[in-house]
């Protein structure tokens, strides 16, 4: 029943996507998103080609089935397009203009192009570059935030003004979200804050807790985590208590520490790195990026049992719709 033009096109069994989250998408949490038959996706904005190319061989060791790289656009860097290109499935890219030579370049290297959306002016212009897929994205959604529209109104907007499949993200977190997506015509849909709170995540322990501790309006759009953001477009969806905690800090703080690879940085007050469990410091004032389905996060559970239940549910949502 969950059969889409999404798991057709990417090669998975349901129509599940693990948002790119970085530092938080751990190859232990791709990996089981894949098992559970979804679709795992990375990112590593700011990392060299070099550093991105050791990352992904190693996710290939333990990713099995399809996987795929976004490319933030502030961070855009040529080698690490070709790089994940000629490593993933698909690449897809975010928060910037729409460029029909970073498609072409990632069709030559032989992976599906896809673009993040946030306006139907975007989605037709993706459409029109070649990309082979679009994420479609809601203020909804936690993280960066490029546009200032909800997922719903906006979906079906693009729905009608593309012919290639779309993907929704914003919010989404349950069976019923799915099986509203697909209704409305979607192929498929990506989540990232109902997977932080998994044991398989990069994420700090506390930040796990405060999502499942989140509930309605917890989450609030803000221009505040900024510092050291490369763009002029600042604005980010977080949980409001990382706010008001942050803002309690002294303006020349060090938030926290955070451990990578060799290397240990200092996060500024307001910086945007979130908390891994290679962090120490003020974990509370940190980033905790999280959309309004942390409202719907209740527990940190498996990510194999998470899609287990969406898909159940979806499956049983959408039968219940069917004429008898």
């Amino acid at each position: 029943m969950l059969h889409t033009a999404f798991t057709d096109l990417v090669g998975c069994d349901v129509p599940i996507q693990l948002a790119p989250m970085g530092t938080i998408a751990t190859p232990e949490l791709m990996a089981a998103v894949n098992r559970a038959g979804g679709m795992a996706m990375t990112g590593m904005p700011g990392a060299p080609a070099a550093v991105v190319a050791e990352a992904l061989d190693a996710v290939g060791v333990i990713v099995a089935g399809a996987f795929g790289f976004n490319v933030v656009m502030p961070f855009l860097d040529l080698e690490v397009v070709d790089t994940a290109a000629a490593r993933c499935r698909v690449v897809d890219f975010y928060h910037g203009a729409v460029a029909t030579s970073l498609v072409e370049r990632v069709h030559a290297a032989g992976a599906l192009a896809g673009w993040q959306v946030c306006s139907v002016n975007d989605a037709r212009a993706a459409a029109d570059a070649g990309c082979d897929l679009l994420v479609v994205r809601g203020t909804e959604g936690g993280g960066r935030m490029h546009g200032g529209q909800s997922l719903w109104p906006l979906l079906t907007a693009v729905l009608d003004a593309v012919d290639v499949p779309v993907v929704a993200a914003g919010g989404i977190a349950d069976g019923r979200g799915l099986a509203a997506a697909l209704a409305a015509g979607a192929a498929g849909v990506r989540m990232g804050t109902r997977f932080v709170a998994t044991p398989e995540s990069g994420a700090h322990p506390e930040y796990k807790d405060a999502i499942v501790r989140a509930g309605a309006g917890d989450t609030v759009l803000t221009d505040e985590f900024r510092v050291e953001w490369p763009d002029s477009i600042v604005s980010s969806r977080v949980l409001r208590s990382a706010v008001e905690h942050a803002a309690e800090l002294p303006d020349d703080a060090v938030t926290a520490r955070v451990a990578m690879g060799p290397m240990t940085i200092d996060v500024p007050k307001f910086g945007v790195v979130p908390p891994t469990t290679a962090a120490e410091g003020h974990i509370a004032a940190m980033a905790l990026y999280a959309g309004e389905s942390a409202a719907l996060v209740d527990l940190i559970e498996p990510a194999e049992d998470i899609i287990a239940r969406i898909v159940r549910q979806a499956e049983g949502r959408l039968r219940s719709a069917m004429p008898s």
